[in-house]
């Protein structure tokens, strides 16, 4: 009987620790957000501060994640990692001496916030590049789901607890449980990729080069290849063009279908709860995928095509319906990219190519922005319609000139031959480089 091949990669060891790694991650982030926004709430009543706690969250990944990506190259991604988590430790524990001797002040809240913002997004490129390190290739789909999966999962839970919590405790305290988990977290970051990495590459992690270099290096392994400047065009494209509902939702919730708080509260939730099943359906087919480039362009059309009737929409229950969809398609989609992306891209500059794809999240306000002023211009459904309309095109085009992209199929790169561990099994594998 085949195993499952979700269940096989979870008997992996150190993959399972990066697992619950991230979604101690996802938990603090979801948590931090929420109770930050309720602090402000109380303090100020005012909208745009409210808003100020996510933008100085989102804000900071545009550098974040180059810098942590070159830092994960260099000097190893389980140390990066680690120092990240621990410095997330020492912010929650700010946090809470702020509100307990600071509880009127909101200035140094939202410094701390940004601080966190630049230690949590330094993180991500490594984290997605020690798990190529730990992982067979054939599983890495697998298991760029199954991280999806528990962030969408803990980001989901981790504002649902902290409501509860907040009816109990005061915020301070909820601080310092985010910081206890941190402890946990540094605690389970295992060590062994950059000893994997450096034997398996031939990388010096002593060689002599400036931050500066490292980074354009980054740059010159996206320019010289065709597929992943395909997949960066994708990306930009995504992110700008395709998810602009999440930031009308509080005018189509109010304007649209005439509903309020409540009704805010479903649309907001609709889209995760579809990230979720996607999530859950790539973890268990993502290594049956034959031609990854392939689904990787057919669920970013996919994206933009429902977008168009989701965002013609007058009807509530079809509006929900295409809300779950898009999260489904979303999920679908970067699990490809970043499986693409670190399948094409040598070991030793992994982090620093994962690090500059972060950059393209910040397209996404670009393109809220522009979703806005089309909405003010004209109405909320236009400010949809012609952004997808637009992004169906440009993919189109993409598609049509990136017939490398759409031949690749699932084959092992040189990097991922050598690190793909052999002899007995993959969990015998994890336990060595656990102890490294």
């Amino acid at each position: 009987m085949p195993s499952i091949a979700a269940v096989e990669l979870l008997r992996n060891p150190v993959f399972l620790r990066l697992w619950f790694v991230t979604m101690i991650s996802g938990l603090s982030v979801g948590s931090t957000l929420t109770t930050l926004g309720w602090v402000v709430v109380e303090q100020s009543g005012s909208p745009l501060l409210v808003s100020l706690v996510l933008v100085t969250f989102l804000a900071p990944q545009l550098f974040a994640g180059p810098i942590g990506g070159v830092l994960g190259d260099r000097y190893g991604r389980g140390r990066v990692i680690r120092i990240g988590i621990s410095a997330r430790l020492l912010l929650a524990i700010a946090m809470a001496a702020s509100l307990f001797w600071l509880p009127h002040e909101l200035l140094p809240l939202f410094v701390i916030n940004t601080v966190r913002a630049v230690t949590s997004g330094a993180t991500i490129p490594s984290r997605r590049a020690f798990m190529a390190d730990v992982v067979p290739s054939r599983q890495l789909r697998t298991a760029l789901a199954l991280d999806e999966f528990a962030i969408t999962t803990t980001f989901m839970a981790g504002p649902i607890a902290t409501g509860f919590l907040l009816l109990v405790v005061e915020p301070a305290v909820i601080f310092l449980v985010l910081a206890s988990f941190s402890a946990v977290g540094v605690l389970l970051v295992p060590t062994g990729p950059s000893r994997i990495q450096s034997t398996a590459t031939g990388y010096d992690a002593t060689r002599r080069s400036s931050f500066i270099g490292d980074l354009f290096e980054g740059f010159g392994y996206i320019r010289r290849s065709r597929v992943l400047l395909s997949i960066t065009a994708i990306s930009i494209t995504a992110e700008t063009l395709a998810f602009n509902y999440m930031t009308l939702i509080p005018v189509f919730a109010k304007e649209v279908f005439e509903g309020g708080p409540r009704l805010l509260g479903v649309l907001n939730g609709t889209m995760p709860v579809g990230e979720l099943f996607g999530a859950a359906f790539m973890a268990g087919f993502a290594m049956r995928v034959v031609k990854p480039g392939r689904m990787l362009m057919g669920s970013v059309a996919a994206i933009f095509i429902v977008g168009i009737p989701l965002g013609a929409s007058n009807w509530l229950p079809g509006t929900l319906i295409l809300l779950a969809l898009i999260g489904g398609l979303g999920q679908m989609f970067f699990v490809m990219t970043s499986s693409l992306l670190l399948r094409e891209t040598p070991s030793k500059a992994r982090a620093r190519v994962l690090g500059l794809q972060q950059v393209t999240w910040g397209a996404g306000a670009l393109g809220g922005l522009a979703s806005g002023a089309l909405a003010t211009a004209f109405n909320p459904h236009l400010g949809i319609i012609i952004p997808s309309a637009i992004g169906l095109v440009v993919v189109i085009v993409i598609i049509v000139v990136s017939p490398e992209l759409r031949s690749i199929g699932g084959h092992v790169s040189e990097d991922d031959a050598l690190l793909e561990p052999t002899g007995a099994t993959v969990a015998g594998a994890g336990v060595d480089r656990a102890g490294d």
